[in-house]
């Protein structure tokens, strides 16, 4: 397993992400300073890391206030379904922001 996240898991990783009831979308932070960065493509949320020879990501998340899931239950539903998604050690979640009035597409 390579330390690189290539674009087909990066997407797959957002894409994982973003279903998961409770996020309403994911944070490059403030500067736009947390994203993978691939060639001709950034991805804003995710910032691959490595530890101990382990692959894995650090996901930067904007928390659903109004959707009515526990902040505890998301961060499990996250590392459970990125997991699902791409062949990773470890999932770190960081709540970044938090926003109300969102909506889902059925």
């Amino acid at each position: 397993m390579g330390a690189e996240i290539g674009r087909a898991e990066a997407e797959a990783i957002r894409a994982a992400a973003l279903s998961v009831p409770g996020v309403a979308g994911l944070s490059g932070g403030q500067f736009g300073e947390v994203a993978l960065l691939l060639p001709g493509a950034k991805i804003p949320g995710i910032r691959p890391l490595t530890a101990d020879g382990r692959r894995g990501v650090e996901l930067h998340v904007v928390y659903a206030t109004d959707q009515g899931c526990p902040i505890a239950d998301v961060a499990t539903q996250l590392r459970e379904d990125v997991a699902a998604a791409a062949d990773l050690d470890f999932i770190n979640i960081i709540f970044a922001d938090a926003t109300a009035n969102t909506t889902r597409a059925l």
